[in-house]
């Protein structure tokens, strides 16, 4: 809930994925996934369009249900979504003697056998994906990209100057932020990206999907593309970005991808529903291409409306909503299925912490009384369906894990509603969902909530970055938060304290107005007050 360290992000998920929300479905005809529901109702057909705006403004537009193809739009066969099992996966129409074949502009940088690409997009190796950042491309393709753009940087005197050290890092994999200038200098050496994939047909990636800036107004710039590390590729949100993209699942035996053409605006009408209008979607291109790769709606659930903030995710069925009842783990462990029924917690980002090695060494000893073994470092669980690993593995975690921190609490601090409350809503179902509360409360800990970024773009705008003032009692004229002149911002200059949420029980006492950024010290909630 807090992706990039600020409050305009998600607060849950919406999954546009046809599967099996529930795991209790026999066949396709039983996928309990929202749009599999709608065009069960009659609602909708099982499709929809993507506009993701290439403005600095970011965003775009989500239109449900399938309209018209125009002449000429690019159709690309996925592969089948009949198990259950599968993404969004673009699958090669060329014979299986020949080569799928990628291009750096009018360069080819690399190509593959159809048939090891079709195998790889079947096993959900490569895929593509708007939970995903950027591009992540084969490991021969990103350096041979990024050796091309190297050398045209290079014979530029100037702009070989300008990125310094960071020409090196480029092939070695690891993050390079640059200026604005230096971003400039190199966009003649830029070139689309684009995948061969049949007779006739191709995929493209926008070379303005390269860099994204860090923070709105903050003019430095970061890579989306990177490397795979292996040979797989995953199309992310650069895929997307400038375009209209139709994901058609009428027939889920032969799904299709159709590129209706560019953004321009996001100004044509694609929804194909009887009253149906086009959901907006926000984010801001550093939102969208950086290491969050997020972009969000806005959706109004129960009876009366609560309102929250979902990512709108392409890799997923799953409709998630944060709970008050919700903790944050950290990145100390993945929880991923496996061959259908099975589930492994792989290591997470900051697993060699020793915040992370005491939670593993918790949720281990927890498990070892159960189905569950450890197989190479991972802790693999057999079960006889993923939801019954799952149950088990929160179980094991709620009860014995110290949780990192409250889901959301920089936005909360900030005074955002992010709690979908289902005992406040008469037409919530179902009415008995499980429930994992933690029985640990966080440690005590001291966070920096950035609740707004108008000081990054104050010469643009007094709104702030995402369009609206910040939430807090102060103005934008008593805020002196400091600029740093690496870009990493700190917002502590409303630097208002309390010990946590003690007062907070959802929307009846609390109205969002006693927000406060900087360093906020808390315990947890106390629901006993």
């Amino acid at each position: 809930g807090n992706l990039f360290q600020s409050v305009s992000t998600d607060s849950g998920m919406l999954g546009l994925l046809p599967g099996c929300f529930s795991d209790q479905c026999r066949g396709p005809e039983d996928y309990d996934d929202l749009l599999s529901t709608l065009a069960r109702q009659g609602k909708i057909q099982r499709a929809f369009t993507m506009c993701f705006s290439d403005s600095p403004e970011g965003g775009g537009k989500l239109y449900l249900g399938k309209p018209e193809v125009p002449n000429g739009a690019a159709i690309i066969s996925l592969v089948p979504l009949t198990n259950g099992q599968n993404s969004y996966s673009l699958l090669s129409t060329f014979d299986g003697n020949s080569y799928v074949e990628f291009y750096f502009g009018h360069i080819m940088v690399g190509s593959q056998k159809v048939m090891e690409w079709n195998t790889m997009m079947q096993s959900s190796q490569s895929y593509s994906d708007t939970g995903t950042p950027g591009l992540m491309l084969p490991s021969n393709v990103a350096l041979k990209i990024f050796d091309e753009l190297r050398t045209g940087i290079s014979s530029d005197e100037q702009c070989f100057s300008l990125w310094g050290y960071s020409l090196q890092k480029l092939l070695t994999g690891a993050q390079v932020l640059v200026s604005e200038a230096a971003v400039e200098c190199a966009m003649p050496y830029l070139k689309d990206f684009e995948v061969k994939l049949g007779p006739g047909v191709s995929i493209s990636v926008s070379k303005s999907s390269f860099f994204y800036e860090t923070e709105p107004c903050s003019k430095q710039y970061g890579i989306s593309w990177k490397n795979s590390g292996g040979e797989q590729i995953i199309f992310g949100t650069a895929l997307n970005y400038g375009k209209s993209i139709l994901y058609d699942t009428t027939d889920l035996s032969a799904p299709k991808m159709v590129v209706l053409g560019p953004a321009g605006g996001c100004n044509h009408d694609y929804s194909a529903a009887d009253g149906a209008k086009p959901l907006v979607m926000k984010g801001v291109p550093g939102q969208v291409l950086g290491l969050d790769g997020t972009i969000t709606t806005d959706l109004t659930l129960g009876t009366p409306g609560q309102a929250i903030t979902v990512q709108l995710d392409t890799g997923s069925q799953k409709f998630m909503g944060i709970h008050q009842t919700c903790r944050n783990l950290g990145n100390c462990f993945l929880v991923e299925p496996v061959g259908g029924r099975n589930t492994v917690l792989r290591p997470g980002r900051d697993f060699a912490t020793a915040a992370c090695q005491a939670q593993i060494r918790d949720v281990s000893r927890a498990l070892s009384h159960k189905s569950c073994q450890d197989v190479h470092g991972q802790i693999l669980c057999e079960c006889s369906s993923q939801e019954e690993c799952l149950s088990l593995i929160m179980q094991a975690t709620s009860q014995n894990v110290v949780p990192q921190k409250i889901c959301a609490i920089g936005r909360k601090i900030c005074g955002d509603r992010v709690d979908f409350q289902p005992e406040h809503s008469s037409t919530f179902q179902p009415t008995h969902f499980p429930s994992y509360e933690f029985v640990k409360p966080p440690g005590k800990q001291r966070i920096t909530a950035q609740c707004h970024l108008t000081h990054l773009c104050a010469r643009r705008s007094r709104v702030g970055a995402y369009g609206r003032r910040p939430a807090s009692r102060a103005s934008d004229a008593d805020y002196q938060g400091p600029v740093e002149g690496d870009g990493d911002r700190s917002s502590d200059g409303y630097d208002s304290s309390y010990d946590g949420y003690d007062d907070y029980d959802g929307y009846d006492g609390y109205d969002g107005s006693s927000s406060g950024s900087g360093y906020e010290d808390y315990d947890d909630y106390d629901y006993s007050n």
